[in-house]
Order: structure tokens, then C-alpha cells, then sequence
């Protein structure tokens, strides 16, 4: 009884043990932020339940504009910690993304300078895990999560300035200079 017992529990580690400790990531704001024209915001990637001490995640911020289009790379942390920025970011003639490593292997943060219109879209974070494998780098697992980036709109309307579709008499004081 005591043999079956442990085997029992042996091989539920094994075949159990990999789905409950499968990496987790977390993107926020989630599931979508709305942010000004002219403002920055960050998104955070956080990286949890790691299968190995001794792994190392690839993270990868990608982007899908609203107006639809291909997928592109924002920027990638690789697994020596180098940081490499896509084709996306290198798009803009001063530099409007910043990607930083509050906690290696745990936190990945995504600036974004000077939102505008272009910048609206679905933001992920991709992450993909590598074990050391008889002396080669091998995938193990993967994870990802997103955020959708709205921009929030000011116009005019009848009683005064809108925002987000709600009208204010007495906004005009603090409306933008047109």
C-alpha cells in the first residue's frame, strides 16, 4: 500500500508538476489604459512562477497597431540581459520607448514618451523560458499577456468641452488653447 501510495504521488509530481508550475505573466494596466495625447506611460511585464532558478527568460514587447497591420517588435531583453529595440522603436526620430529591468528575470517595464495616435493598439508581452540543456540553450516554456492602449480625445461640443464623450459647462476654463 505504502509503495503504491508514493508511487501515486511520484508520478503526479511529474506529470502535474509542469502545468502547475508553468511561467505566469501579468501585464498592467490591464486589461486597457486610456491615456492623453502628450502623456508617458508605463507598462509593466511580471514575471512569475519560473520553472528553474538556473532558466533564463527572452522578453519580447510587442506591438499591433488599432489600425490594424503586422505585429512588430518594440523591444527584447535577451538572456545575457542585452536589450535590443525592433523596428518599431527605431521608426521614430527621437527616442520615444524605454525599456527597463526594475528585477532581472522577474519585471521587464515599457515607457512610452509622448503618447499620440499612432502609438493605440495592443501591447504584449511575450515571454519564453530556456533551460540549459547538455551544455546547449533549449526552449522550455512560454507565457504571454497584453494591454490595449486607447487615447483619450478632447473636443468640442454645445455646453463646453468633452472628454470621453461627457459634456462640462464650465470646463472651458481648463479646455486646451486651440
Amino acid at each position: 500500500m505504502r509503495i503504491s501510495v508514493a508511487l501515486t504521488a511520484i508520478l503526479t509530481n511529474l506529470f502535474l508538476g509542469n502545468v502547475c508550475s508553468a511561467i505566469n505573466v501579468t501585464v498592467t494596466p490591464s486589461p486597457f489604459s486610456v491615456v492623453a495625447e502628450g502623456e508617458n506611460i508605463t507598462l509593466s511585464c511580471q514575471v512569475s512562477q519560473r520553472r528553474r532558478s538556473t532558466s533564463l527568460p527572452v522578453v519580447r514587447w510587442m506591438f499591433q497597431p488599432e489600425s490594424g497591420g503586422e505585429e512588430l517588435l518594440v523591444a527584447r531583453v535577451n538572456m545575457r540581459r542585452a536589450k535590443f529595440y525592433g523596428n518599431y522603436t527605431k521608426s521614430f526620430c527621437k527616442p520615444k520607448i524605454k525599456l527597463t529591468v526594475v528585477k532581472q528575470g522577474k519585471i521587464y517595464n515599457l515607457l512610452i514618451m509622448n503618447i499620440s495616435t499612432q502609438d493605440r493598439g495592443l501591447y504584449s508581452c511575450r515571454v519564453q523560458e530556456f533551460k540549459k540543456h547538455h551544455e546547449r540553450w533549449k526552449a522550455s516554456t512560454n507565457s504571454s499577456a497584453s494591454t490595449q492602449l486607447r487615447g483619450l480625445s478632447i473636443c468640442c461640443c454645445e455646453k463646453g468641452w468633452k472628454s470621453m464623450g461627457h459634456c462640462s459647462k464650465n470646463a472651458t476654463k481648463n479646455a486646451p488653447q486651440i
